[in-house]
């Protein structure tokens, strides 16, 4: 039941980051395609969707495998939960009424952002891993979300393209900017620590013994 669920929820993620790549690298001549990709991956959606859809088919491809057991550690599905989770809240809360995507567009931001996300929140929830993840590691959580802010800065500096509408430091400066990436790593550590919250409660309800059934 396991392995048929996370292949299928895999298939469905991939889905939607390749049909995403497709839209942005559609009638676009070979020469603007290097670029195309660079922009595509540089969306925190995209990053944390391939992250989900890595998580979900390593167990299944490769479950001896290094891959696959570092992708059933308790740490790393936070981290990965963490990220997804993040990008549906701000999408949903922030970006969606910003525009309004028709056709094969609206099918790739629904699988992205919303499709992808309870994909994953269901496979949290109904395997939990065998041990829950630690307290004191909650903050490798934020190295990945921290690297990516500081590409973004970097990169935007270098091209002007803002993934996202709050990290546009030619529209909002440094100073905004880095306050609201301040807030943000707040929120991630917050989801962090929820989320481990949770695996540690599904460890002791597991745990916990069931009453006999009495005739």
């Amino acid at each position: 039941m396991k392995i048929l669920w996370r292949s299928g929820a895999a298939v469905v993620v991939w889905a939607g980051v390749l049909l995403q790549l497709w839209l942005m690298l559609h009638g676009r001549p070979p020469a603007e395609a290097a670029h195309a990709v660079v922009k595509f991956l540089s969306f925190f959606t995209v990053l944390s969707n391939i992250a989900v859809g890595s998580l979900l088919a390593a167990p299944v491809l490769a479950a001896d495998r290094p891959l696959g057991r570092w992708a059933q550690r308790a740490g790393t599905r936070v981290a990965v939960g963490v990220y997804i989770a993040v990008t549906a809240g701000i999408y949903h809360a922030l970006l969606a009424g910003l525009w309004r995507p028709t056709g094969l567009q609206l099918l790739a931001d629904t699988l992205l952002h919303t499709v992808t996300p309870a994909l994953f929140l269901a496979d949290f929830l109904a395997f939990p891993p065998g041990e829950a993840a630690r307290w004191r590691s909650a903050w490798k959580a934020l190295v990945f979300p921290l690297a990516y802010g500081a590409w973004s800065l970097v990169h935007g500096a270098a091209t002007g393209f803002y993934p996202y509408p709050f990290l546009d430091v030619g529209k909002r400066g440094y100073g905004a900017v880095l306050v609201t990436m301040l807030l943000m790593g707040a929120g991630f550590y917050a989801v962090t620590l929820a989320l481990t919250g949770l695996q540690h409660l599904q460890r002791r309800l597991a745990r916990r013994p069931r009453a006999p059934i009495s005739a």
